[in-house]
């Protein structure tokens, strides 16, 4: 249950959701689960990692195991929280060990299918309910087989987001297509203000986001998870037009922004001198009540109508592993974590600008701006993660010094491609 983080998923330790870490190594064991024995039997001890460090966080965390021992008496889950960075590290060891956490925080995307390929992940077909998910959220929960190996919980969302008063005060409005966004890039650039935030000292990993929208509108979801994979080619022409497109919006990003850290960039698009900025809700977590009121966002503009319409939706939640010594103890808190009273206690401590992913669960700290990215998720015709949950980070790594690269010299895109295409072969050990 987070926010992405700096190295994108690690980025807002500190800010938000997430908090100051406090790394706590070693794993307790499980043992297993009493039979139906009398009163006096034994309880069983349950184990769940997680990556939640950030104080409300953490304490929202120690909320979910307390309700969920209140309500299963038989058991007593113990929480072991460490910082983001080494939690993702120790992740797959953390899968093979004889006596593993039973339970961890974790995320949809290719990750998780992979570990459910190498058989690391329990069965939770089980107890994933039979109606309060979506179809899309329901597919990005099940392995290959469709069985299910993910319980989500709370998601999140993309969007080019802005300032109300300021949009007011220069007479624009959100755009919808492309030739209207970029119209609106070209009004804002004449009244002197620089319209696109882009702060990539810190954070190249934003050029992933601008890649994806990209390829999402311009070839839909089908080919951006294919490309991702490693099924289809970055030098196939179908990037290239990619690129192209995005070409368009080069002259329009704030100049500075290379030299700018994701909070110094936070900063100028809140004080207007950025007027845009593509970007998840998290971007306004930290600021004051009243700047965070005035925050609202529009949907990535449409490129091609005939292209159906897919959004960005991180989806965070829980996996179990295939070695824990309590299965059916493991199973129980899945159970209980996808339930609707569930996702709202969590969502009420930790605060955060997240969206429950059971649609039967309301948010706790519901506002304009969480419903109308609610609704945007749930009019999607499909749903994607981020680049590097939909592949990894060796992936993304080869992304960033791809568009940093084309942000400096899109005259040499045909060379940079190339490149590209090799150093992720080579990240996926091709």
């Amino acid at each position: 249950m987070s926010h992405p983080n700096l190295s994108r998923r690690g980025f807002l330790v500190g800010a938000g959701t997430l908090g100051v870490v406090s790394a706590l190594g070693g794993c307790a064991t499980s043992t297993p689960a009493p039979s139906a024995a009398g009163s006096g039997a034994k309880s069983a001890t349950l184990l769940l990692k997680s990556r939640e460090t950030g104080e409300k966080s953490r304490k929202a965390m120690q909320a979910l195991l307390d309700e969920f021992a209140r309500q299963h008496p038989q058991y007593k889950p113990t929480l072991n929280s460490m910082e983001a960075a080494a939690f993702q590290q120790q992740i797959r060891a953390d899968l093979t060990l004889s006596t593993p956490p039973d339970v961890l925080t974790w995320f949809a995307g290719e990750i998780a299918s992979n570990f459910a390929q190498q058989g690391l992940l329990l069965d939770a077909t089980s107890v994933f309910p039979a109606d309060g998910y979506s179809d899309q959220f329901a597919g990005l929960s099940s392995d290959a087989s469709g069985k299910k190996i993910f319980i989500p919980t709370n998601y999140y969302w993309w969007g080019v987001f802005y300032r109300k008063s300021y949009f007011e005060k220069w007479g624009v409005s959100e755009p919808k297509t492309w030739d209207e966004f970029i119209a609106l890039c070209k009004t804002l650039k004449g009244k002197g203000v620089s319209p696109l935030a882009l702060p990539l000292s810190d954070s190249a990993w934003l050029t992933a986001s601008w890649f994806d929208y990209l390829n999402l509108r311009v070839n839909g979801a089908t080919f951006h998870r294919a490309l991702l994979a490693g099924q289809e080619s970055y030098t196939d022409p179908r990037v290239a037009k990619v690129l192209d497109v995005w070409r368009e919006v080069l002259p329009y990003l704030d100049p500075a922004g290379k030299g700018l850290a994701f909070q110094e960039g936070s900063a100028k698009w809140q004080q207007g001198k950025d007027a845009m900025f593509l970007c998840g809700p998290f971007l306004a977590d930290a600021m004051p009540a009243d700047v965070k009121a005035d925050v609202s966002f529009f949907q990535f503009p449409i490129i091609d109508p005939a292209v159906p319409v897919a959004e960005e939706a991180p989806l965070d939640g829980f996996i179990a592993s295939a070695r824990s010594a309590d299965p059916e103890g493991a199973k129980a808190f899945l159970g209980y974590a996808a339930t609707p009273a569930a996702q709202e206690l969590y969502l009420k401590i930790s605060e955060g600008t997240l969206i429950p992913a059971n649609g039967n669960a309301k948010s706790p700290l519901s506002t304009p701006l969480i419903e109308k990215g609610r609704a945007m998720v749930a009019s999607a015709a499909d749903v994607t993660q981020f680049f590097n949950r939909d592949s990894n980070d060796d992936q993304l790594s080869a992304l960033t010094t791809a568009l940093v690269k084309f942000i400096d010299k899109p005259g040499e895109a045909a060379g940079i491609l190339k490149q590209w295409q090799s150093d992720s072969a080579k990240a996926r050990g091709n």
